[in-house]
């Protein structure tokens, strides 16, 4: 479980890339979005690159690459934390059906582990969990990873479960509530909890009340998994397909599926995107519009699921990044201009990430 990292985006960039104009971005034509973004993989050196634009109600997408690496429209991306905002959808359907509240504590939740937990946390919420407020370690390190795979079963519930007990009996990383710190461990906890709450395992649970509903289709895993897309490193100067054994893909992408599992294709994802923009103009029969209000609420710079702001001539602005380490996705929604875009990749690297995320902010924010 080392390779765990799956990023929320740095508002203040966002801020400063913006600059304060206050015109609504014009919808970019298909065939000149078609070129920008071929021009962006071709000076990058990109393997692949799709791009899901959402305006009102219509989901547009492109796709470039070449050769063998060469991403279609369809083609699946594992789109790590921005799965983030599924779990919270599936914890905000749990809570409007009276299945749980934003404010159940943990220690109500697991009374059984109430003895063996940090102290500390009997009294964190499930808001404080999605708002990483937790106090939660990051993630699981190698050392205590190599402790939980000695307890695997091959049943996802069980060896969730076994984890996710484990890591409430560790030293915290900061005092809950105190300030905001990036957990993954958090989002694992916030899954189990829906587990729990809605009486079914995680995945099943997704595809009843979110996937389904939205009429969405995505899975959890890897794309590799169904033989599908092939993510990249970088490697000596070049891409190089990943080569992650099955047993860290399952740690990474199943046993904390609800911190970054999420196989989807771009279209796909675009669904989930617009369905924001809906939620939060009172268009949604998904949640109430006060719920997404919730959702993309900007305390501490980060909602459920989503890194929030005010952006000078934007309004609110919500936006996410998510990438296990050979895939990457970016994506922002402006609820003002009714526009959401998502960047997609079947590589990570740093040069990438930076070319990814300006053309990110570019088109949804100029």
């Amino acid at each position: 479980m080392t390779r765990t990292w799956m990023g929320a985006l740095c508002l203040a960039a966002l801020v400063s890339a913006c600059g304060g104009d206050s015109a609504a971005p014009a919808q970019v034509a298909q065939d000149a979005l078609q070129a920008r973004i071929e021009q962006v993989r071709a000076d990058g050196g990109l393997p692949g690159l799709t791009v899901v634009t959402v305006g009102g109600e219509d989901i547009a997408t492109v796709s470039a690459g070449g050769g063998a690496a060469r991403l279609r429209p369809d083609d699946l991306l594992q789109a790590g934390s921005q799965t983030k905002a599924v779990t919270a959808m599936l914890l905000a359907r749990l809570v409007e059906r009276n299945r749980l509240r934003w404010d159940s504590t943990l220690a109500e939740l697991f009374p059984e582990w109430r003895a063996t937990m940090q102290p500390a946390l009997h009294d964190v919420t499930v808001a404080q969990l999605l708002r990483h407020r937790s106090g939660l370690q990051r993630d699981i390190e190698e050392a205590d990873g190599e402790k939980l795979l000695s307890l695997a079963t091959g049943d996802l519930v069980t060896d969730r479960t076994t984890a996710i007990r484990y890591m409430l009996r560790q030293p915290l990383a900061d005092v809950p509530g105190s300030t905001a710190l990036y957990s993954n461990v958090g989002y694992m906890l916030a899954g189990l909890i829906a587990e729990r709450a809605g009486g079914a395992p995680f995945e099943t649970l997704v595809q009843q009340e979110v996937f389904g509903p939205l009429g969405v289709t995505a899975t959890f895993g890897f794309p590799e998994d169904v033989g599908a897309t092939v993510g990249h490193v970088w490697h000596d100067g070049g891409w190089r397909p990943a080569d992650f054994p099955a047993q860290d893909r399952y740690n990474m992408a199943r046993i904390m599926a609800a911190a970054g599992g999420m196989t989807i294709s771009m279209p796909e994802y675009g669904k989930l995107l617009r369905e924001q923009l809906r939620g939060l103009r009172g268009d949604s029969a998904f949640l109430d519009k006060a719920t997404f209000e919730l959702i993309h609420s900007a305390a501490d710079r980060y909602g459920f699921g989503w890194a929030a702001s005010e952006v000078p001539g934007k309004g609110r602005v919500s936006a996410h990044a998510g990438s296990w380490g050979s895939y990457y996705v970016f994506a922002i929604v402006v609820p003002g201009s009714s526009r959401a875009v998502a960047v997609g990749c079947n590589c990570y690297g740093e040069d990438a990430v930076a070319r990814l995320d300006e053309l990110t902010r570019r088109l949804a924010l100029d």
